[in-house]
């Protein structure tokens, strides 16, 4: 039997992450026994502590020494119930943890990377997002088996897109960007030719955004989004400049795999990647895009494609992006055996 640690916002359904809530739907149905523990709520904190307390004491009495338990990582719990759930580990046969995030990474503060690795050790399997990921830990001391993931799956209620070949004629240089545009503070330093080519969706756009992008397309549900973004080009990028991306942001993409990248494959759109990014070389390897060095780069990037090389993309986008509506990807690194 396999379980699911599925953290989630008592009385507000299971909020949060998309990412998250995607695993544990699509390990839930298949077979995985989802075990939900509230990490928020309107009621209080002791009501909490006591649902949770009394759903881990279950396993603590239960007979799991065939079974394999399952985390999404970081945990988001308190830190006493992560004190729970470590010390239910101890039972199961087979412990998976699947990184979301790193904090020393995200936010370039090495002095959380020891109890980060110290959680990751006390797992069988390690989900890493990329071989840049994997590195770091292995570098910081990590010592346990590890499988890369390289993309998230991305769950969507929309039908399936007509994807018709990406580029067509009309729409060859079609360009998507979506994201919490805050953080995106490159928009605002676009090339002309760039700008022409592309249309933004999201939310807390900046004031000159809104004033100079020529496609601001406003906010649109992440469940939805997919269906908007048809016959065109995914861009992945972040930070505050146009020629590299920078910041904390713009570093980790040398590291995490992002989920906008799921988003646009899903939605049946290849990728504009930064050559440096985690997964650039999973993406042009498997034709699910393009790479670039600066944003200057697209335009004449996209020209130069053969019609062979779009064929191709085509082809591959297609059947990723099967793959991540289905859920295929964590199911399948979760299958390997190394």
């Amino acid at each position: 039997m396999k379980y699911l640690i599925n953290e989630y916002v008592e009385d507000f359904g299971n909020a949060g992450s998309k990412a998250r809530r995607d695993i544990s739907s699509i390990l839930g149905r298949n077979g995985t026994v989802v075990i939900n523990l509230p990490y928020d709520s309107k009621k209080s904190h002791f009501s909490r502590e006591v649902t949770t307390w009394k759903t881990l004491r279950t396993f603590w009495k239960k007979d799991t020494s065939r079974d394999e338990i399952i985390v999404q990582f970081p945990m988001r719990i308190n830190k006493l119930d992560q004190l729970g759930v470590l010390n239910m580990l101890k039972g199961f046969h087979s412990k998976v943890i699947i990184i979301h995030d790193l904090e020393s990474l995200r936010r370039n503060d090495i002095s959380f990377v020891h109890s980060e690795v110290n959680i990751l050790n006390r797992f069988d399997v390690v989900i890493s997002h990329s071989d840049n990921m994997t590195k770091y830990l292995r570098q910081h001391g990590l010592t346990t088996q590890v499988r890369e993931l390289y993309l998230f799956d991305y769950l969507a209620n929309s039908r399936e897109n007509d994807f018709g070949g990406v580029p067509t004629m009309k729409d060859e240089y079609k360009v998507f960007f979506a994201g919490n545009l805050e953080k995106s503070l490159f928009l605002e330093r676009l090339p002309y030719s760039l700008n022409q080519m592309l249309y933004v969706y999201g939310l807390n756009a900046t004031p000159k955004m809104t004033e100079d992008l020529s496609h601001f397309m406003g906010f649109v549900n992440s469940d939805e989004l997919p269906n908007k973004l048809k016959n065109g080009w995914g861009l992945v990028w972040d930070g505050t400049s146009s020629q590299k991306p920078t910041g904390l942001l713009g570093k980790y993409l040398a590291y995490n795999a992002p989920h906008k990248t799921s988003l646009y494959i899903a939605a049946n759109l290849p990728v504009i990647v930064w050559s440096g990014a985690a997964n650039a070389q999973f993406i042009v390897d498997n034709y699910l895009g393009v790479s670039v060095d600066s944003l200057d780069q697209v335009q004449e990037k996209l020209k130069s494609l053969t019609a062979d090389q779009r064929s191709k993309i085509v082809k591959s986008v297609a059947k990723f992006s099967a793959k991540l509506r289905s859920g295929n990807m964590i199911l399948s690194v979760l299958r390997k055996e190394d």
